[in-house]
């Protein structure tokens, strides 16, 4: 009888699995603008955290990964559209954002998954924004992902704007929820004579 319920119980366990859920110290970035109508890109280095990075060793799959943010346009008479892609290839690092246009743009902007689509944010606004791309799953196993933000005024109320013209991306928040498997596990305690 208590070597059926323990067979049981390992049956049980074999189909079970155990969940991880990680995610990044919340950051901050700015990006300018420097030109009206034309988009200036930030490019910004995030290094993830340790335990998403190793996840090949430990036989993890990824079953979520998402992105929270603030997203903030100061200016009182500007509105700003806003992107995002993500990139596996960079020149930023975390101390030091990257900055350019279409003119200088790297050849490895066309690979970069869009995770953000362009959107317009209104004067004196804060949106929250969460980001589900499936392009962000591919960031898990990486020490170093780059994104490359865009900011472009399209459009301007009456007044003198205020300077620096820019975007703020506040509590920027990447979490991923990981599972460990256990597959066949009481298959091979059984073997072992349990």
């Amino acid at each position: 009888m208590t070597r059926a319920l323990l067979a049981s119980c390992f049956l049980f366990l074999s189909g079970c699995s155990a969940e991880i859920a990680i995610a990044t110290e919340p950051f901050d970035v700015r990006v300018p603008v420097t030109s009206v109508l034309q988009p200036v890109y930030a490019e910004v280095a995030l290094d993830l955290p340790e335990e998403s990075v190793n996840t090949e060793d430990l036989d993890l799959v990824v079953e979520q990964v998402a992105a929270t943010l603030e997203v903030v346009n100061p200016s009182s008479s500007l509105t700003l559209r806003t992107a995002m892609r993500l990139s596996f290839t960079g020149q930023a690092t975390p101390e030091d954002p990257v900055f350019y246009t279409d003119l200088n743009r790297p050849a490895y902007y066309a690979q970069a998954a869009e995770v953000l689509p362009s959107r317009n944010f209104a004067p004196t606004t804060r949106t929250a924004v969460r980001i589900d791309s499936p392009a962000l799953k591919d960031a898990v196993g990486r020490r170093r992902v780059w994104f490359i933000v865009s900011n472009t005024v399209v459009r301007g109320d009456l007044g003198t704007p205020q300077l620096p013209v820019e975007i703020l991306l506040e509590d920027i928040v990447f979490q991923a929820v990981l599972t460990k498997p256990f597959p066949g596990l009481g298959g091979a305690l059984e073997v072992g004579g349990l």
